[in-house]
């Protein structure tokens, strides 16, 4: 499912991105970016037969996009991996004995710009499979407000949320983070 979502995600760059118009400072063409801030993170373990393994802790947050950007420079589509790393300042139950704990989302995200040119506002949203320690079965969503100040450079306020399952564990993730976002186009 993985690579099949991988391949397409390529095939759809390919075409509506021309290595011709990347990098003319124009959010058309081939867009590749990312960064990261800081987020708030909260976890929740919702199986009913267990109790501890919640709790919220301070992330570091890493964001990466790889896409591509359409005519009217406003709007971009990109494969959106962003992920939080954490040291649990609490008992995380079906992780083992790790030092960090990753959470986060890949997939399809999507930005839309008020103005063809910096400075502008955007809002960003996305949905995806959730990263728990490796990818994860369950859902994701993400979604966001930013402000590009200077042409490439924006700060962004962004919410994830994520239901990761897996053999060991079943938590809802809530992460709130603040990042500087640089986007090549």
């Amino acid at each position: 499912m993985r690579r099949i979502l991988f391949i397409s995600m390529l095939l759809l760059f390919f075409y509506v991105s021309s290595f011709g118009m990347a990098f003319d400072n124009h959010r058309r063409g081939f867009i590749i970016g990312g960064l990261g801030g800081i987020a708030v993170n909260t976890l929740k373990d919702v199986r009913e037969d267990v109790k501890g393994g919640d709790g919220t802790n301070i992330a570091l947050h890493i964001d990466f996009r790889i896409g591509g950007g359409f005519k009217g420079d406003k709007f971009m589509l990109y494969f959106w991996y962003v992920m939080n790393w954490l040291y649990p300042l609490f008992m995380v139950r079906g992780v083992g004995d790790t030092d960090f704990v990753i959470t986060g989302i890949e997939g399809l995200g999507v930005s839309y710009y008020f103005k063809p040119t910096s400075p502008s506002l955007y809002i960003n949203a996305g949905i995806g499979l959730p990263l728990w320690d490796g990818l994860a079965l369950g859902a994701g969503a993400m979604g966001g407000i930013g402000y590009e100040f200077t042409r490439h450079w924006s700060v962004e306020c962004s919410v994830m949320w994520g239901n990761s399952i897996s053999f060991d564990a079943n938590y809802n993730n809530l992460a709130i983070s603040l990042s500087i976002i640089g986007i090549a186009y």
